[in-house]
């Protein structure tokens, strides 16, 4: 049955994106996804010792990479969002994620299976990124991504397989100590930076790509909200999004029903709770029985709100008028189906609100990448 408050619901806000790129809110009292105005200086606060991890499970190699995150013997230190500049002591974007590694480490070009060759471009921006690599050709199905190391020693350009060492870590330009500063940028633009795909930074530490999960996808709260939570930014506040300031893509207004009237001061447990309590639990989520459709759920009620998932699975109506059919039976074809209609929703959405266009391209590379997930 069509959600009667649905189309109001779908014209109050515009979520928030950063994967891939920017986003927007649909519905108001969403979480949508972190946005990329500008980059500021990127430079690493240098944690003091290498951290190996000896029981470092097989994670999803698509998997947005965030502070913390273990990675083929390192841990990641800043990862992406506004912190405090550690040289300038400013607030400042920082687009990209760190691991701490000695000077002279050496780094090896990037590719998914099926590319046999990649271009690797250097360049020098002293007091900022310093010496740096660009890598594009990596990714077969998004011919404009590119990656980014920075802060190295050197840096050899030209073309590489996927494996073969191009440069080593360094400590140039903005720097206070050897690190490796690693960067995704799925159109090859800074603004649409956003969290590293964990087989990108294992690959260019290991020169391997990571094992395979046994199974790609699993059921529950925990597994959804890891996958969503990738695609998240830290503190933002684009001044075309209608749901205002945000952290980790929650915007203002449900930060407030929690207690925090700034999102961005809100610790990871109410980041955690207000995805359960917001989304989770009021689509039904857990109801459904595979992997995909939970996930198709969860990410949907998060970036279109509750009644934008009840739009697509229960026949709802667009405010044009369409129609949305019946899912299939099959839920993964059903996960499926709703991951295209987001993609046609989007275009809609532009044509609607001509000013959220600024947000088109990263909705687009969202819906793709989960398309690709439930496939």
């Amino acid at each position: 049955m069509a959600n009667t408050n649905l189309e109001s619901a779908l014209a109050n806000g515009i979520s928030k994106g950063i994967r891939e790129g920017v986003g927007g809110a649909i519905a108001d009292g969403l979480v949508g996804l972190a946005t990329v105005a500008t980059l500021a200086a990127i430079v690493f606060n240098i944690s003091p010792s290498i951290k190996p991890t000896s029981t470092e499970p097989d994670p999803d190699w698509n998997r947005g990479l965030k502070r913390g995150d273990p990675v083929a013997g390192y841990t990641v230190g800043s990862d992406v969002g506004y912190r405090i500049h550690p040289i300038s002591g400013e607030r400042a974007f920082h687009a990209g994620v760190d691991i701490a590694a000695p000077t002279g480490t050496p780094l090896f070009a990037v590719g998914l299976p099926g590319v046999e060759r990649v271009r690797v471009d250097c360049g020098n921006e002293p007091g900022r990124a310093g010496i740096f690599a660009t890598i594009s050709g990596a990714n077969p199905s998004n011919p404009s991504q590119t990656f980014l190391a920075m802060h190295l020693s050197v840096c050899n350009p030209g073309e590489y397989q996927p494996g073969e060492s191009f440069g080593k870590v360094g400590s140039t330009g903005g720097s206070t100590g050897p690190h490796l500063h690693w960067e995704s940028r799925p159109d090859g633009t800074k603004e649409s930076v956003i969290p590293p795909e964990y087989w990108s930074l294992y690959q260019v530490i290991t020169g391997k790509l990571p094992p395979r999960l046994s199974s790609n996808l699993s059921t529950g709260f925990d597994a959804a909200y890891q996958w969503t939570l990738g695609k998240e930014g830290g503190c933002s506040d684009h001044p075309a999004d209608r749901g205002g300031r945000t952290y980790k893509g929650i915007i203002r207004s449900v930060a407030q029903r929690h207690g925090y009237s700034d999102p961005c001061t809100m610790p990871e447990s109410t980041v955690r709770r207000i995805y359960e309590t917001e989304y989770w639990n009021p689509a039904r989520c857990g109801e459904w029985q595979t992997a995909q459709m939970q996930l198709v759920c969860f990410d949907t009620a998060v970036n279109f709100g509750v009644g934008g998932w009840q739009m697509f699975s229960t026949q709802g109506r667009r405010r044009d008028g369409h129609r949305y059919p019946a899912l299939p039976r099959e839920e993964r074809a059903a996960a499926v189906a709703i991951a295209q209609w987001r993609l046609e929703f989007r275009d809609f959405r532009v044509r609607e609100a001509p000013d959220q266009r600024v947000f088109l391209r990263g909705w687009r590379n969202r819906d793709r990448a989960l398309l690709e997930k439930v496939k």
